[in-house]
């Protein structure tokens, strides 16, 4: 989240993943989208996640420090149990003094009753942490301001590490919807697909070493949509047997046989996010 961008509860994003695409990739297809410069400021954030025996892991529940330069704040994320490549998440933001938890503002959030079993033994202990640089694009329209973020960096975890390689549109006022069309016509134009794997996901698959593609195969069509990011991720490998295998598997022939052939190649084909993203909406609104 950024410190300024979001005052409210509840955080609305819309992620993609990225490859070989870096800010000044970004900044040109913003101003040919938008026709006009956007100004962008980049900050290195230095990020520490919390946990105990996985318990916050296991509620759904991500407790951490950031840093930026000498401002720092304490982040509490309450994540939904439904995937989507749309995230609302329940986020509280704390300003701190320094990057280390502040249990007295933790007691007063109300958490599962593990979670606050663990804060209130004062057992949370840094299980990983992620260093990134991050470039911020403000964006402004007549029906929605957003704050678009480009992460470059990695996630680590003891000796495991995991790059980071996403763009994240951050709804900052206004109508989601046009958020999310904006966020799909940029995509149009850079090579990128919907994702799915959180940062406080991708380290906690590091500390327990678990490769996304040995999880348990999809059921469901919904279920091999966010198979098919997983499978593009670079947590995966990527693995581009998986995700053509995923693609498939959605029974969607028009989009096999325009995005498989650059995917078994592991290639990201352009128009492939927003067709992943109009896919999830469609799930989400029961017209699957």
């Amino acid at each position: 989240m950024n410190l300024v961008s979001t005052p409210e509860a509840i955080e609305i994003e819309l992620k993609f993943g990225l490859r070989d695409c870096g800010a000044d990739q970004i900044s040109l297809a913003l101003e040919n989208l938008l026709q006009r410069d956007i100004g962008a400021q980049t900050d290195t954030l230095t990020n520490a996640y919390y946990d105990y025996q996985g318990v916050l892991h296991e509620n759904g529940v991500a407790i951490r420090t950031r840093s930026v330069g000498n401002r720092h704040e304490m982040s509490v994320k309450v994540c939904q149990p439904v995937e989507s490549g749309l995230s609302r998440r329940e986020e509280r933001n704390i300003r701190i003094s320094q990057p280390v938890l502040d249990y007295g503002a933790l007691d007063e959030l109300l958490l599962p009753e593990s979670v606050i079993t663990v804060i209130k033994n004062r057992s949370l202990n840094l299980v990983f942490e992620n260093v990134f640089e991050r470039t911020d694009w403000g964006i402004a329209h007549p029906d929605c301001d957003l704050m678009l973020s480009l992460d470059k960096g990695s996630v680590r975890a003891g000796s495991r590490e995991s790059p980071v390689s996403e763009l994240e549109l951050e709804l900052v006022s206004g109508d989601e919807n046009r958020m999310i069309e904006f966020g799909c016509e940029l995509a149009d134009s850079l090579p990128s697909f919907m994702a799915v794997i959180s940062k406080a996901e991708r380290g906690n698959r590091l500390i327990r070493a678990t490769n996304p593609m040995r999880d348990l195969r999809p059921r469901q069509k919904t279920d091999w949509l966010y198979w098919l990011s997983r499978a593009l991720d670079p947590l995966s490998g990527p693995a581009p047997d998986q995700a053509y295998l995923a693609l498939k598997a959605l029974g969607e022939p028009e989009a096999l046989a325009t995005f498989g052939e650059p995917i078994a190649r592991s290639e990201l084909p352009l128009g492939l996010a927003r067709w992943m993203v109009e896919l999830s909406l469609e799930s989400m609104r029961g017209t699957d």
